[in-house]
């Protein structure tokens, strides 16, 4: 996942609660228009208006959210473009139909393609959400160590393809257990959170950032190389360091984190770059704490 402000939990089933009323709701004014075939009366003014594809509620609703990151993008604009041509349809049979003595089964057939085209469409954003979410840290919103070793192994192979610099880095925060034994868990919690929106907001849009388990967050920087790295951790270090975290009542604590970093390098498995990471992190608290340590071969 890239270090964009990802989307919680809540914000994604509430749009798959959308989908499942935008589909209700079409299905519904299917029936309706059958039903003013049927009767050979004026179907309602969804389906008839030219701006049906607004007045209807899952309209109405994509107007007021389209510009939310979750919905403004391809695949969400895909769907819509087929809901309007639903309606248009729906528009242009709604207001023959109901003056035709007989609607040819074909115009029937078309109709229903394009209504089983939107609830296609419309299941199958539901599923790709609920997925990408399936991955996420739910105390933090990036993605977990489980979606970890499949994505920075691609980055990691596109690194060595490419014979482009890629640096892995563990970051720590310093001290962890002292923030949940002085001021408990839910504090450590909102620390937690905060560090990861931090580190979010200050990374490259295609940077990778996973939680790596406990206080532990794992970076996949590419196109740098170990003191390129090494620069940008160090800016979230200090950035880390100056930010007051609230707990709430009118608390705040400020937090210090470590870094270690190593380069992918070619005859080297993923595990093995991880491994030199963390020696190098632990160089890092083993020094002093809130630095960034670089792994470097023993001599």
């Amino acid at each position: 996942m890239s270090a964009r402000p990802p989307a919680d939990r809540q914000s994604v089933e509430t749009l798959a609660g959308e989908l499942d009323r935008a589909i209700d709701e079409h299905v519904a004014l299917m029936l309706a228009l059958y039903r003013s075939i049927a009767i050979k009366a004026p179907a309602q003014n969804e389906v008839v208006s030219e701006s049906g594809h607004l007045l209807c509620g899952f309209g109405s609703w994509h107007e007021a959210t389209r510009k939310d990151p979750l919905v403004d993008q391809p695949a969400f604009r895909g769907l819509m473009e087929l809901h309007k041509k639903l309606h248009d349809h729906m528009r242009w049979l709604g207001a023959r139909a109901y003056k035709d003595p007989r609607v040819p089964p074909a115009e029937i057939d078309a109709i229903n393609a394009k209504l089983t085209g939107f609830i296609g469409q419309a299941r199958r954003l539901q599923s790709a959400f609920r997925h990408a979410i399936s991955d996420l840290d739910p105390l933090t919103g990036v993605r977990n160590r489980q979606a970890m070793l499949a994505e920075v192994g691609r980055e990691r192979e596109r690194a060595l393809r490419t014979r482009r610099p890629c640096a892995i880095a563990l970051g720590d925060l310093d001290h962890f257990k002292k923030i949940n034994d002085t001021y408990g868990h839910g504090a450590g919690d909102a620390v937690l959170a905060a560090a990861a929106q931090l580190y979010v907001a200050h990374l490259r849009p295609y940077d990778l950032l996973y939680r790596y388990g406990g206080e532990e967050f794992l970076f996949c920087l590419p196109n740098v190389d170990a003191e390129g790295a090494t620069q940008a951790l160090d800016r979230l270090r200090a950035a880390l360091e100056a930010l007051p975290i609230a707990l709430g009542d009118g608390r705040s604590v400020n937090v210090t984190t470590s870094f270690g970093v190593a380069t992918v390098d070619a005859g080297e498995s993923l595990e093995r770059s991880i491994e030199k990471a963390d020696a190098a992190l632990y160089e890092a608290k083993s020094g002093g704490r809130n630095r960034v340590g670089v792994w470097r071969p023993r001599t």
